[in-house]
């Protein structure tokens, strides 16, 4: 299996970005059939200006190559798979109901601070590169093997949230976010802990702290460079996850904080000695949702990709995509 570090070097993007907490409008979660044999998924792309049209199969396969590498043991493909198929469900149904006007007509973009990342053939081969056919030809089973599943709670499609890993235990919506959503809760995730390669280290000097904070939020108040060591408060829940951070006296929401000073997961600790702040981190993303390497890891030990899912997800259920449109 690859190093994690190497994997996280290239899905890093999609392992932190947050997903977009919409709730659907009561009775109108149905308001749309499921996705067809024939019918197709728009993608916008941004840079050409361009909508592209893919079938439900291709926009999984794209969806698994770039959110989960190839290699990893194929029930836990098969679960990121009902999760690709899964978030555009849920796209499709938020888009129905409110279109956003920047897609011009489609689901997502290629835009992969904003939506779940996608490859088209053409990405996935240069990424792949001597790799691709094998890997194409792995993940287009996981998804035919699942391609009519989705995860849903309460007959709805669930909010998506998937990251590398964690350090030992899943974080809540409401911990990472103050979202209170009932099946993005804290699990265990032991395997996690067994990756030397999920603690990292980043140093920064109080200079290069303050710019980049003030950067994003220039209405800190910052004390003078001599009070540094005085500037950051956390507080962390039982765990070891950050759930408040304030900055001299500026609430920062611990995500934000760690992804403006790129440190790799809310959970981390921090020394300042010698005008520097060292910065050690657990996990890689924002720890919701599915742990990849916790899924590769049960997967391994036996576990298929409903108990992968249900593991991950409290009280969800999986159902079959066509169920969507008689549900009231």
């Amino acid at each position: 299996m690859k190093d994690l570090i190497q994997i996280m070097a290239v899905f890093a993007v999609i392992l932190t970005i947050i997903p977009t907490i919409v709730f659907l409008r009561p009775n109108e979660s149905a308001s749309k059939p499921a996705f067809s044999e024939k019918e197709k998924i728009a993608v916008y792309f941004t840079e050409s200006g361009k909508t592209e049209d893919f079938t439900l199969e291709e926009y999984m396969i794209g969806s698994v190559l770039a959110q989960m590498p190839a290699d990893f043991d194929e029930e836990a493909l098969k679960a990121q798979a009902v999760l690709a198929h899964t978030y555009i469900c849920r796209r499709q149904l938020s888009e129905t109901q409110s279109p956003t006007p920047a897609l011009k007509g489609a689901l997502i973009s290629d835009d992969s601070n904003l939506y779940q990342s996608f490859f088209t053939l053409k990405a996935a081969k240069k990424y792949y590169g001597n790799d691709y056919e094998k890997a194409y030809k792995k993940v287009r089973s996981a998804v035919n093997a699942v391609k009519d599943d989705i995860l849903t709670y309460e007959g709805e499609p669930i909010i998506v949230a998937f990251h590398a890993a964690s350090n030992g235990h899943t974080q809540s919506a409401k911990n990472a976010w103050g979202e209170d959503i009932p099946y993005l809760l804290s699990v265990d995730s032991s395997a996690d802990k067994g990756l030397v390669t999920t603690e990292c280290t980043q140093t920064l000097t109080a200079k290069e702290f303050q710019d980049k904070l003030l950067d994003r939020f220039p209405d800190i108040n910052f004390t003078p460079l001599a009070n540094a060591d005085s500037w950051l408060k956390t507080k962390t829940d039982g765990i070891g996850y950050v759930t408040n951070l304030t900055v001299c006296g500026y609430d920062i929401q611990p995500n934000t904080f760690c992804d403006i000073l790129d440190i790799s997961s809310p959970c981390f600790e921090f020394t300042f000695a010698n005008t520097k702040f060292t910065f050690t981190s657990h996990g890689f993303g924002h720890l919701v949702g599915m742990s990849q390497y916790g899924a590769n890891a049960m997967a391994e030990k036996g576990s298929d990709y409903k108990a992968i899912l249900t593991h991950y997800f409290t009280d969800t259920k999986l159902q079959k995509s066509t169920e969507l449109a008689q549900l009231q």
